[in-house]
C-alpha cells in the first residue's frame, strides 16, 4: 500500500515539475510559435505586444513571451505591466535572462516602488560577468532609489496647471520656450500616425488675456517635411529663433543647431550655425543668453564627459561664435545632460539629465553662476516637479515667479503636455524685468528701425545692442535686477532718445513699456540726458555719465556741422541765486567733458537755467525730480 502511495505521489510531482518547466523561443511550437515570431519581426510596438501576449495565453510557460511582453511594456512606460511580465520572468527562471534584475528595477521605479526597485539593482550588482556600463548603472539606479525616498518625504509646493487643447493635443507637445513678455509660446509638437508616419515641428501660440491660443505651425521657412526641427529657443524680443534639425543638406552632422529672423509677423530662411558650433557629431537643444552673447547646447562630441554634455560658447569681437567649453563636472556626467536653459539674470542655469541623483529617469535640475564663472553642484528641482517619469525641458519666466515644463500626466491631452507652475522659492533665479519700446517718428509716427543700447551704469559697459523692428518699429530687452541701467536709442538723422531705469534694490515690479518718438535733428530740438549724475547739490559729474557722454559724442562726431546748447536745469527747492549758480556748474562740467574728450569748443556752449524752465510741475516729488535735468538743445544744423 505505501509503495503505491509513493508512486503516485511520484507522478503528481512528475507532472506538476513537467507542467511548470520553461518553454523557450528554441522548443516553442504551434500558435504560440507564431504569435511570437509575427509580436518578434513586427515594427509597431503595440501590435507586437498584443502578439506576444497570445502567445503566453497559448503557452504560460513561453519564458520568450513574457520577456518581449517585459521589454514592450517598459519601453511603453506600461511599467505595472512589466513588472508582472518580468516578475514571471523571475519566477520560471532568474539567471535564463542577463538583464532581468535591471529592467525589473527600472519597472518598479516607473511605478514608484523604490524599495522593490533598490532590492533588484542589488541582486543584479551580485551577478559575476557584469558589463561595465551596465554596472555604473545600476549603481547609479541604487543611488536614484536612495535620493527619491528621501525626496517623496519632503516634497516642494508643486500645483502643475494643464495649458490646456488650444496648445496641448492628443500628440506630443514639449521643450517650451516664451518671449520675455510671456506673449508668444514657442514647442515642439511631435506627429505619429501609423507605423511609417512621424513629423516633428516647431509650433506658437499667442497670448490672450490669461490663456494661450490655438497652436500653429511655425511655418515653412523653418519647418520641413524631410527634416525634423525642434528643441526651440526663442530670444526675449522674439526676432531671433534657434533650434534643432536632423539630416539637412547643409547639415554638418546628424543634427545641429539653426537660427532664423523675424522680421514684421514673417520668418526668414534659417541658416547653419555652423563651425565651431556644429560638427559631424550631434548638436541641439540650443538656449540663447538674454544679451545675445553666450550660446548654451547639448551635444555628443569629442572632449565631453558622458555620452550629451552641455557646452557653452561666447560670442567673440568679431562676430563669429567662439570654440565651445565644456561647463564641467558641476553640470556634466558620464550619462546624459541636456535641455539647457540659461534664464535672462545670466546666473541661473536649468537643464536635465539622468546623471545626477534623481527620481530614476530624467530629472530637472539648477545650477547657479559663481563669481569666478564656474558653476555650483547640480541641485534637483525636487519632488512632485520631478518624478519616475520623464521631465526633459523647463522655461522659467523672466520675473521668476513662474515655470512652464512638458510632462506625461494624468490629465495629459496625450503622451507628453505643457504645464505651467509656480516657482518654488528656493530654486528661483534672480528677478529680471524687461523693456518693450515702440519707436517712430514724432512727426509722421511712422515706425522706424532704430539702434538700442542698453548700458550698465556702473560699469560703463555695454549691456547688450539690438534693434527695433523695420516694420513694427518694437523692441524689447531683459533686464536683471541688481543694476542701474542707460537706454539709449539712435538712428541716422535723429537726436537719440535716453532714459534711465533703475533695478539696484527692486526684487519685483511691472516691466517697462515705453513709446519712443524720435525727432529729426533740426534747430531748437531739445533732448533730455537722463543718464547724467551728480551727488546733490554739488556740480562734479559721477563717473556713471560716461555711457551717455558718450553717446552724445557719437552724436557730434556723425553731424561735424552740429552746433548745441548744454543746459542745467533744477527744481524751486532753495533761492533762485542758489540754483542758477548750481545749474549753471552742472552744465559746464558736461561742456568740459566732451572737449576734454576732443569735441571743438565753438559746437558747444552751455547756461544755467535754474527752475526757469519747468518740465512738470513742482508740487510734488516727482514733478521735481523731473524738473531736475540736463539737456541740450540744437542751435545749428
Amino acid at each position: 500500500m505505501n509503495r503505491t502511495i509513493l508512486f503516485l505521489m511520484a507522478l503528481v510531482l512528475s507532472a506538476s515539475s513537467f507542467a511548470q518547466s520553461i518553454i523557450t523561443k528554441d522548443n516553442v511550437k504551434g500558435k504560440a510559435k507564431e504569435f511570437y515570431e509575427a509580436a518578434y519581426v513586427s515594427r509597431n510596438i503595440l501590435l507586437s505586444d498584443s502578439f506576444a501576449r497570445i502567445s503566453v495565453q497559448e503557452k504560460p510557460n513561453f519564458i520568450d513571451g513574457w520577456i518581449l511582453i517585459g521589454d514592450n511594456s517598459l519601453y511603453l512606460k506600461r511599467y505595472d505591466e512589466g513588472v508582472k511580465a518580468y516578475e514571471k520572468v523571475k519566477a520560471l527562471k532568474a539567471d535564463y535572462m542577463y538583464d532581468m534584475y535591471l529592467k525589473l528595477g527600472k519597472c518598479y521605479i516607473g511605478i514608484e516602488q523604490y524599495a522593490s526597485a533598490r532590492k533588484c539593482f542589488q541582486q543584479f550588482l551580485q551577478m559575476d560577468h557584469l558589463a561595465a556600463g551596465d554596472k555604473k548603472l545600476a549603481e547609479k539606479l541604487v543611488t536614484d532609489c536612495d535620493f527619491a525616498e528621501e525626496a517623496i518625504k519632503h516634497p516642494v509646493p508643486f500645483e502643475p496647471v494643464n495649458l490646456g487643447i488650444g496648445v496641448n493635443s492628443s500628440f506630443m507637445e514639449a521643450g517650451p520656450y516664451l518671449t520675455a513678455d510671456e506673449k508668444y509660446l514657442y514647442f515642439t509638437r511631435l506627429i505619429e500616425e501609423g507605423v511609417n508616419f512621424s513629423q516633428e515641428d516647431i509650433y506658437y501660440s499667442v497670448k490672450t488675456g490669461d490663456k494661450y491660443g490655438t497652436a500653429n505651425p511655425i511655418g515653412d521657412a523653418i519647418n520641413t517635411m524631410e527634416h525634423g526641427e525642434g528643441s526651440v529657443c526663442i530670444s526675449a524680443s522674439g526676432k531671433y529663433l534657434m533650434f534643432t534639425s536632423y539630416d539637412r543638406p547643409d547639415g554638418l552632422g546628424n543634427a545641429d543647431i539653426y537660427m532664423a529672423r523675424k522680421v514684421g509677423e514673417k520668418w526668414e530662411r534659417a541658416n547653419n550655425l555652423g563651425s565651431p558650433i556644429n560638427t559631424p557629431g550631434w548638436e541641439g537643444a540650443p538656449s540663447l543668453s538674454a544679451d545675445g552673447k553666450t550660446l548654451f547646447f547639448a551635444a555628443i562630441r569629442s572632449g565631453g564627459m558622458g555620452e550629451r554634455d552641455i557646452w557653452m560658447s561666447t560670442l567673440t569681437d568679431n562676430g563669429t561664435w567662439g570654440t565651445p567649453v565644456n561647463l564641467g563636472d558641476s553640470i556634466n556626467t558620464p550619462f546624459n545632460d541636456e535641455s539647457p536653459y540659461i534664464h535672462p539674470d545670466g546666473q541661473t542655469l536649468y537643464f536635465s539629465s539622468n546623471g545626477w541623483p534623481g527620481m530614476g529617469n530624467y530629472d530637472l535640475y539648477m545650477s547657479k553662476k559663481l563669481p569666478n564663472g564656474k558653476w555650483s553642484k547640480a541641485v534637483n528641482l525636487g519632488y512632485p516637479i520631478n518624478t519616475a517619469g520623464w521631465e526633459v525641458s523647463i522655461f522659467v519666466t523672466t520675473d521668476g515667479t513662474s515655470a512652464f515644463f512638458s510632462s506625461e500626466r494624468k490629465d495629459s491631452y496625450g503622451g507628453m503636455d505643457i504645464y505651467k507652475f509656480k516657482m518654488p522659492g528656493v530654486v528661483k533665479p534672480a528677478y529680471t524685468s524687461y523693456i518693450r519700446g515702440n519707436v517712430y517718428d514724432a512727426q509722421s509716427r511712422e515706425s522706424i528701425q532704430a539702434n538700442v543700447q542698453l548700458y550698465d551704469l556702473e560699469t560703463g559697459k555695454l549691456f547688450a545692442t539690438l534693434s527695433s523692428d523695420k516694420v513694427n518699429g518694437i523692441f524689447l530687452s531683459t533686464m536683471p535686477a541688481g543694476k542701474n541701467y542707460a537706454v539709449e536709442v539712435l538712428k541716422d538723422g535723429y537726436l537719440f532718445y535716453s532714459q534711465n531705469i533703475s533695478l539696484k534694490d527692486v526684487k519685483q515690479g511691472d516691466p517697462f513699456e515705453v513709446n519712443i518718438p524720435l525727432h529729426k535733428i533740426k534747430v531748437g530740438e531739445a533732448v533730455v540726458l537722463s543718464n547724467i549724475f551728480f551727488d546733490s547739490e554739488k556740480f562734479d559729474l559721477k563717473s556713471e555719465s560716461g555711457a551717455e557722454l558718450g553717446v552724445v559724442m557719437k552724436l557730434l562726431e556723425k553731424n561735424p556741422s552740429l552746433k548745441i546748447e548744454i543746459g542745467g536745469h533744477t527744481d524751486n527747492t532753495g533761492t533762485e541765486e542758489k540754483n542758477k549758480s548750481l545749474s549753471e556748474s552742472r552744465a559746464k562740467s558736461v561742456y568740459d567733458y566732451l572737449v576734454s574728450k576732443g569735441v571743438i569748443a565753438d559746437r558747444l556752449s552751455y547756461k544755467g537755467y535754474a527752475s526757469s524752465k519747468p518740465l512738470a510741475p513742482n508740487n510734488t516729488a516727482e514733478g521735481k525730480a523731473k524738473n531736475r535735468r540736463t539737456e541740450f538743445v540744437v542751435m545749428a544744423i
